[in-house]
């Protein structure tokens, strides 16, 4: 084993290959390991709390389709933000598909629900600024496969 001067034999030179994680990446993942804490919180009161606390914003109440759409999407993020981190190609795929899907979802919760969405425009809001991020994360997963950062 050769070593460079002032290296210990325990340390490993790092591979020219190597790829500096960025920081953006980090942030994307701390980000969506939040989001989903939140959700099983959120997830576990709405569940063992009372029943007025399991009710949409129009009163409806939430359907075992609600929870498994919902825990659907929490795992498709968190895995797409996982493999980000990775810094795997297939995470550009898997943030476009949770973009398309959260679309779908969207369109038919306000087609469904009807407009203005229940909560009006704060709620309006909140899906264009949740959306608009997950739109920029595409870009970026993107603009890093282009880069080939990600392998």
């Amino acid at each position: 084993m050769s070593r460079t001067p002032g290296q210990s034999s325990f340390e490993v030179a790092p591979s020219p290959t190597t790829v500096k994680r960025p920081l953006l990446v980090w942030v994307i993942l701390a980000f969506y390991l939040f989001s989903a804490a939140a959700w099983f919180v959120q997830s576990g009161t709405r569940l063992i709390g009372p029943p007025s606390g399991r009710l949409d914003a129009q009163g409806y109440a939430y359907t075992a389709f609600d929870y498994f759409e919902s825990a659907g999407f929490v795992g498709l993020k968190l895995f797409a933000a996982i493999m980000l981190f990775r810094l795997r190609r297939i995470a550009v795929k898997l943030f476009l598909a949770t973009l398309l899907l959260n679309f779908v979802a969207t369109g038919h919760d306000l087609i469904s629900k009807g407009l203005p969405p229940p909560g009006g425009p704060v709620i309006l809001f909140s899906l264009i600024i949740g959306l608009g991020m997950l739109v920029l994360i595409c870009l970026y997963a993107w603009w890093l496969e282009r880069r080939h950062v990600l392998r």
